[in-house]
This record gives C-alpha cells, sequence and structure tokens, in this order.
C-alpha cells in the first residue's frame, strides 16, 4: 500500500552533541578564568585538574583534544568556554545560595501529652466534679411540687454539653453516663439544661468557677510571673470570620460575642475572664485585678489596643512591668505620667529586651485558638445571656484541659473540694508528687 509524502516526511531537529551538553553543565557551575589570552576550564570530574583553552588556535590541552586532534568538532571544555564567552562570565564564579532559614521548633514531652489526651475528657469529668461541690443550691420553694434539681448538676451538665461540643438533645448520653458513673446525682432533661444556660445567676457562678479552675496552676506561672490579655469574638453563626469583622473587611449583620480574658503565658491558663461589647482598654485593670488575688503577677504584656495611663498605673499598682507597644502618634517623655515615661525609656533605649518581653502576649492568641479549635469558634445558643453562658464554659472547659496537661507533666495534685491551707479562701490545694 502506498503512502502519501506527507505521511512520509519526518521532521529533523540537529540535536546538541554530547560534548556540546557537557560543555554547558560546565560552563552553568562555573569557576571558568581567563588566564591571559586563553581560558582555564575546570575538569567536569571531581577533584580534576583544570585545562587550558585557546579559542584563537581552537586547541585545548585536555586527552579528548589529543586524540581528536584532526577530527572535526570542539572538545567539552572548549564548548565550555563559548558558552561562557557568550554569557559574558555570568557564571565564571560559583552562584552561593543561602540555606533557608531552621524554622525554630520547640520540646514536647510526648508521653506527658499523649497521656493528657488520652485521659483528658474522664480526668475533666472527674475535676468539674470536684469543682461544683461547693456550688449551694437555692432554699426550696414552700409552694411544693416537684423537688428541683440540685444546682451543681445542672451546671455540671452545661459545662459537660458545651464540652461534648454537641447540641443538648445529643449530649444527653454523655450527661447520662456521667450520671451512671456516680458524678451527678440524676441527669437533667436537656430543657433544664438551656434554663441554666438562659439563667443571669449563672454567669456570675462561671466567671468565679473558671478563676477558681485557674489557682491550682499558681505554682507554675508564678515561676515567672508572666501575664497577657486579649479579646476574641465568637460568632452566633458560622459563616462569618471574627478577623473580618474586626479589621472592618466585612459587615456584620448578626451579633457576637466578645470574650475578654487574662492568660498565664506558661500553661495558658485563663485568669480572669469577661464577656461583654465594651472596648478593649477599659477592662485591663478589672481582670488584672482578679488574676492578682490567686497570682504573683510580675509583668503584663498586651497590644496597642490597651494603652493608656490609667492601664499603666494599674500593672505597676501590683508590682508589675507593663510590656505595651506605643502608638506612632504616642508622646514620649514628654507626658506627665511617670509609668508612661519609665516605660517609654525601656521602650526606646533596650527595644529588643523589651520586644522579647512583649512577644509573651502571642501566648494569648495561642489560648484563643485553642479554644476554637477544640470547643468551636461559634455558639449554638440563640439568647444573648446563654450565648454570654456558653462561652465562659468554652473557657471553663480550656482551663480543666490545661489542668489535665499540668498534671502529666507536672504530676501535680489538685483536690477542688479541699481548701488550701495558706490561704483562708477556697483556693483548691496544690501539692507536687515526689
Amino acid at each position: 500500500m502506498e503512502t502519501s509524502t506527507a505521511e512520509n516526511f519526518v521532521e529533523f531537529l540537529p540535536l546538541p552533541t554530547t560534548r556540546e551538553q557537557r560543555g554547558r553543565e560546565i560552563a552553568q557551575r562555573g569557576g571558568i578564568r581567563k588566564v591571559g589570552s586563553r581560558y582555564a576550564v575546570p575538569s567536569q570530574a571531581p577533584g580534576g585538574t583544570a585545562y587550558m583553552v585557546d579559542i584563537i588556535d581552537e586547541t585545548c590541552t585536555c586527552p579528548d583534544y589529543e586524540l581528536r586532534r584532526n577530527a572535526q568538532g570542539r572538545c567539552k571544555h572548549q564548548e565550555a568556554a563559548w558558552f561562557w564567552i557568550a554569557w559574558e562570565g555570568s557564571v565564571s564564579e560559583p552562584a552561593t545560595v543561602e540555606a533557608p532559614a531552621k524554622r525554630k521548633t520547640y520540646k514536647q514531652n510526648w508521653t506527658a501529652y499523649n497521656e493528657a489526651q488520652t485521659t483528658e475528657k474522664a480526668r475533666v469529668e472527674m475535676l468539674l466534679k470536684s469543682l461544683c461541690e461547693g456550688i449551694e443550691s437555692p432554699a426550696p420553694s414552700r409552694l411544693g411540687g416537684r423537688p428541683s434539681i440540685p444546682l451543681r448538676d445542672k451546671v455540671f451538665s452545661a459545662v459537660m454539653k458545651v464540652y461534648s461540643t454537641f447540641s443538648g438533645r445529643r449530649a444527653s448520653t454523655d450527661i447520662r453516663g456521667a450520671a451512671e458513673r456516680g458524678h451527678i446525682a440524676d441527669a437533667p432533661h436537656y430543657n433544664s439544661i438551656f434554663r441554666c444556660l438562659e439563667s443571669e445567676a449563672t454567669t456570675d457562678l462561671l466567671v468565679k468557677l473558671i478563676e477558681e479552675s485557674a489557682a491550682p496552676l499558681a505554682e507554675i506561672e508564678n515561676v515567672a510571673g508572666q501575664f497577657a490579655q486579649d479579646s476574641t469574638g465568637f460568632s452566633t453563626t458560622s459563616y462569618e470570620r471574627w478577623f473580618s469583622v474586626k479589621h472592618q473587611r466585612v459587615v456584620s449583620n448578626h451579633p457576637w460575642v466578645k470574650l475578654h480574658v487574662m492568660v498565664g503565658t506558661a500553661t495558658n491558663v485563663v485568669t480572669g475572664v469577661k464577656v461583654s461589647s465594651e472596648g478593649d482598654c477599659p477592662l485591663l485593670p478589672e481582670l488584672l485585678k482578679a488574676t492578682a488575688q490567686r497570682f504573683k503577677v510580675r509583668e503584663v504584656s498586651g497590644d496597642k489596643a490597651y494603652l493608656s495611663k490609667d492601664n499603666l498605673e494599674a500593672i505597676e499598682a501590683v508590682g508589675a512591668v507593663p510590656f505595651i507597644p506605643f502608638k506612632v502618634n504616642s508622646t514620649g517623655m514628654a507626658s506627665k505620667s511617670p509609668h508612661w515615661r519609665r516605660m517609654w525609656a525601656h521602650f526606646t533605649l533596650k527595644s529588643e529586651d523589651f520586644l522579647s518581653h512583649y512577644h509573651r502576649r502571642s501566648n494569648a492568641e495561642t489560648t484563643m485558638h485553642m479554644i476554637k479549635s477544640k470547643f468551636g469558634g461559634a455558639v449554638r445558643s440563640k439568647l444573648p445571656t446563654a450565648q454570654v453562658n456558653e462561652v465562659l464554659c468554652k473557657v471553663l472547659c480550656h482551663n480543666l484541659a490545661c489542668i489535665v496537661h499540668a498534671i502529666t507533666e507536672f504530676g501535680i495534685e489538685v483536690d477542688f473540694a479541699k481548701p488550701a491551707q495558706s490561704a483562708p479562701s477556697s483556693r483548691p490545694a496544690l501539692t507536687l508528687v515526689p
């Protein structure tokens, strides 16, 4: 069968010779030097000597050229010299490529971490039961009727419902399991849990429980005494980010629940808390006062939103050093406040030392991430009071999880039912395991 001319036509492209390819590689690697009218081309073999190439006489001192003296074509060293000339010696010296900066890593006690993660839920139930033992139920009504569920059982169930990240109905299985294990007298109905979260009296109770839950970690936090304050928002839906609303990248058409916390930077435990739509700056003295009741505060850091003379005065009033960066338009030594001038001198004269202390504030952002990643960045409740209490339950669950990690890593023992001997208040006892 005959074929057409077009079918038999094959397009051939000139391919570079093997020596041309090798010469290109030698030129790309660099190291070629001009010596008088000739060029010293390094050998392609590692550790080899250089060969002299004369491009005018078209000669080379390599063995390959001697064997192919009368043959047509250049050796690879001659090809390399011509490539080097064509590229104007841009690769005459080997380029030094800086190695990428090594990422800073932190050691992790994986044995303690794995134990804490695999036993956290059971330990949180036991700690929460011990913490709720001090909750007293209101006096029963004289009108009769069914006996009310103990307040401690309702608070326990509400916190465990938030810990499970389930809805009230789906969390009923976990609540019944806690009752079977003896943590509560009886499992309350999910509507009773909802009414507990909707009560304004629950708000103050949860704040006290959060402050008490942080007390066992005082022995660890008091070593450095570094605390930081920050705020974040919890969405009532799940299709907008707090970052976008905070920086006005989108217009929020639904309310946000704003959380303010004071955090211990060693264990990420929340030592002071308030859920309010207020600005960040005015709330620092209030949370600092709550923290100073149980902790030895030596340093307090915060971002520029907390910069004010009143905050600096409140921080130094508890014997701590403030680390809050100044704004572009901040007044320097001309300020009448001695606290302001003292921090300005540290900020300007020892900026590296100041920033090293200030960046402990990053642990506050880590705490926010821990809470949201584990217990969710949105709330399920519909009523405003219930939304506030749900966020407080998330913070309480976070503190209990921090205690579990401290138990496995530092070997502490926590018993909320036993009052501490060193303080007249009902602060939890803390002993170190030998």
